[in-house]
């Protein structure tokens, strides 16, 4: 489309956008091969049936939340992941990973068997008392597709960690995980 043809100010002004994740999908390590929907989620109208934009979001020992995005926009070549969750009860130390995958995942059949591969660790993140903004700066570029996985810290202590929350587009608390471009 040659956008590298058009002429730009120097230096760049920069510019930021919020992106939602286009999906959120749980796996269960305990149950490998299952599946989850969100068919309760769903409803039908003269258009046909909708999915919902706000989309549950569960960690625990053995489940852990998987959140799609794709990078859209040409020339935006750094994108800024953000996790902001409010204050919990007991602490808890989640664990985020970047999921090896250039296409998008297929969500109907995502399951902890089939998900793609952890190709990095991207750090911890520790919930407390406070209202928590975890972000992370990385490159990106138009229509990569950025998967990542949010799960329990593997050596937390055994029912300490279960930590669930829905992702809503129209807040930016009580849960979120978006990327800004």
């Amino acid at each position: 489309m040659r956008f590298d043809e058009i002429e730009r100010t120097s230096p760049p002004i920069p510019r930021e956008f919020t992106n939602f994740p286009m999906s959120v999908s749980l796996v269960d390590h305990s149950a490998p091969s299952h599946v989850f929907n969100d068919y309760l989620a769903m409803r039908t109208t003269r258009a046909g049936t909708i999915s919902p934009d706000d989309r549950k979001a569960h960690v625990t020992q053995t489940v852990s939340t998987i959140f799609q995005f794709r990078a859209i926009d040409w020339g935006m070549e750094n994108c800024e992941l953000h996790v902001a969750l409010p204050p919990v009860d007991r602490p808890t130390t989640l664990a985020l990973y970047r999921l090896n995958a250039t296409v998008p995942v297929d969500i109907s059949t995502l399951s902890f068997n089939v998900r793609p591969p952890r190709v990095a660790k991207l750090g911890n993140i520790v919930l407390g008392q406070d209202n928590l903004d975890w972000h992370r700066t990385f490159s990106c570029a138009m229509d990569d597709v950025l998967v990542f996985e949010l799960g329990c810290l593997e050596d937390e202590e055994s029912g300490s960690c279960d930590i669930e929350w829905w992702q809503a587009h129209k807040e930016t608390v009580p849960g979120q995980c978006f990327v800004i471009l």
